[in-house]
């Protein structure tokens, strides 16, 4: 009745009762979205807010230039102030990440840097850190890179690479010691390359460089054999000497017969010629036996050294011919090699970043919610379908 004051514990199981029709009501209506959506998403914030660990991402901008000078007008190296290379090289440089990317550089990094110990900290929860102890090299590998990316720019050739890790100085250590297994492979790649290149021209050059010291040998033995420094100019000399001496006998001949029926046979002038003339007979056959008798003449001899001069002259062609090529070859090898210039330094990161929160739950919770929306639709379908 109007006016009658009910007791306060009367109120109170009303209203309670109240309530909970309104929690039956709401579940029997929104029971499904209660468990497909909201519980899945406030488990995984449970995670992320509550158990999740911090990770901090080190980054590091690289190039690999060639140190050529066929320059482009505009290019990124120019703009930068870079002297070294004006050709990046797409090829090398994705080379050079998928070595930092590879099972050889976590290998190097596990032994030299503690990499497993690194991703096991104590602290890291347990869906974040590294599982076992000692893990499969394969295992590592794909755990690494999930922490460890590498994002190539092919058009200005620049490769961002990110490193995550579960402090700032483990983050900065890894991208600073990947950086030096970059340049360490990429002066292999150097070593290689300039040995293949040169490597075919030295030898040419050796065998130009032995040749031309044989020649040598040889034409120093034959000039001490005959004890003759130049026997071409010692065969100019001696031919000018046996012309020489032929005019003069000549000219006795001449003077000789004109002295014939004019002076006594048995006269002391006319012998005394005589023997002026058999005397110089002696010796121009001499002289000329000489030039050219026997096989140890001039003349015999001569062929020999200029066939040796010849030989000589051949090996200093080749290698004057050899060490221009070797010279070329090495330029060109210069000219190909490759460098990893740091366009930005490893930073020490101060702040986490990762994991990304608020950005992954709203996604999660997003998806879940599309999720449920299409298959209410299609279970509404299936039962009109069936009516």
């Amino acid at each position: 009745m109007p006016g009658i004051i009910k007791p306060a514990g009367q109120q109170r199981r009303r209203s309670r009762g109240a309530f909970v029709a309104f929690l039956k009501d709401f579940w029997g209506v929104y029971r499904n979205f209660l468990c497909i959506v909201i519980a899945p998403t406030l488990v995984v914030g449970g995670y992320l807010y509550l158990v999740a660990s911090d990770q901090y991402e080190a980054r590091a901008d690289f190039i690999v230039r060639r140190a050529d000078n066929s320059a482009k007008t505009g290019d990124v190296g120019q703009l930068l102030g870079i002297n070294i290379g004006t050709s990046t090289t797409a090829a090398e440089a994705y080379l050079v990440s998928d070595y930092l990317l590879s099972i050889d550089t976590v290998n190097r990094l596990r032994h030299d840097d503690s990499l497993v110990e690194r991703f096991r900290r104590p602290g890291i929860d347990w869906l974040s850190r590294l599982w076992s102890a000692n893990p499969a090299p394969e295992s590592l590998l794909k755990y690494y890179r999930k922490q460890v990316t590498i994002e190539q720019e092919s058009q200005a050739g620049i490769s961002h690479l990110s490193v995550k890790a579960f402090t700032p100085d483990d983050a900065e250590l890894i991208g600073r010691r990947l950086l030096l297994l970059g340049e360490e492979r990429v002066n292999a790649i150097n070593d290689r390359s300039y040995h293949d290149q040169i490597d075919h021209s030295r030898r040419e050059l050796e065998k130009a460089e032995l040749a031309m010291a044989q020649a040598e040998s040889e034409l120093t033995a034959f000039r001490r054999q005959h004890k003759d420094i130049d026997p071409v100019g010692s065969g100019t000399a001696q031919l000018t000497m046996v012309t020489t001496l032929t005019g003069s006998l000549t000219a006795a001949h001449a003077r000789l017969q004109a002295m014939d029926g004019v002076v006594s046979h048995d006269s002391p002038q006319y012998m005394a010629m005589q023997r002026q003339v058999r005397a110089m007979e002696a010796q121009v056959a001499g002289q000329s036996q000489r030039l050219a008798g026997n096989g140890s003449s001039i003349a015999s001899s001569l062929g020999s050294y200029e066939n040796l001069v010849a030989k000589r002259e051949i090996a200093t062609r080749a290698l004057a011919l050899t060490s221009a090529q070797f010279e070329q070859a090495e330029a060109e090898a210069q000219r190909k090699q490759i460098y990893l210039v740091r366009v930005v330094d490893v930073n020490h990161p101060v702040k986490s970043l990762f994991p990304e929160r608020g950005k992954t739950l709203l996604t999660f919770f997003a998806f879940l919610a599309l999720a449920y929306g299409v298959g209410s639709l299609l279970m509404a379908g299936i039962r009109e379908h069936h009516i």
